[in-house]
């Protein structure tokens, strides 16, 4: 019984900061999401929170891509006013089965922090954009120095037992694979990610600073 609630209580912290920090990112994505259209792919769409910024009439279609079982079954409930422009797919990106080159963008927001093999992950999303597509990202990085980078470091291993989320993420190496963008010689740049922050929070320390940037596909 005691492993239960544990367990329990781990699941409804993950699932807290899914939805406070889709709240944080609004303007993030509001301007990021701005002119999406055609057929989206969102990999790693948890509970489905990016239903308020891809309803809309230009997206043709969303696939969201979603592992955790869990995470599937409340997302089916948040996107269920989209009714059929809308896919909600219970598996790993590779196991999708859709034709290379399908999608007009593909979004990650908060995601190479959790995957395994981030590099591969790009690789295979870039290979489902059509050519001119572009891969909408917003991703939190860990912090170069000073306090938030110490207290990054010291809460690494718990926060990831808990949240399954790498505090220290660094995601400019596999999105910056030679060959994949238009425009990119090196490594890729970011721009800072507008927040809403209403008060200091120590969840939120640990997962700042944010940062967002839009790719396009080499034709």
């Amino acid at each position: 019984m005691k492993e239960t609630n544990k367990l329990g209580r781990l699941d409804k912290l993950s699932r807290k900061v899914l939805i406070d920090t889709s709240k944080m990112l609004k303007d993030a994505k509001t301007e990021l999401f701005d002119g999406i259209h055609g057929r989206v792919l969102e990999v790693g769409a948890g509970i489905g929170v990016n239903v308020y910024f891809l309803n809309r009439p230009e997206v043709e279609h969303w696939v969201a891509v979603e592992p955790d079982r869990k995470l599937v079954e409340e997302c089916h409930k948040m996107v269920a006013e989209m009714e059929d422009r809308v896919t909600v797919f219970q598996g790993y990106l590779h196991e999708l089965e859709e034709p290379p080159e399908s999608f007009d963008y593909v979004v990650f927001t908060t995601l190479l922090c959790s995957v395994p093999d981030p590099h591969k992950i790009v690789a295979e999303a870039h290979r489902m954009l059509k050519p001119g597509g572009k891969l909408c990202i917003i991703e939190h990085i860990g912090d170069k120095f000073g306090f938030r980078s110490a207290f990054q470091m010291l809460f690494k291993y718990p926060w990831k037992f808990a949240t399954g989320c790498n505090c220290r993420n660094k995601p400019i190496p596999a999105l910056s694979q030679p060959g994949f963008w238009e425009g990119i010689d090196g490594e890729i740049n970011f721009k800072p990610a507008p927040l809403r922050v209403k008060r200091f929070s120590p969840l939120l320390e640990l997962t700042k600073p944010f940062v967002m940037t839009e790719l396009t596909k080499k034709s």
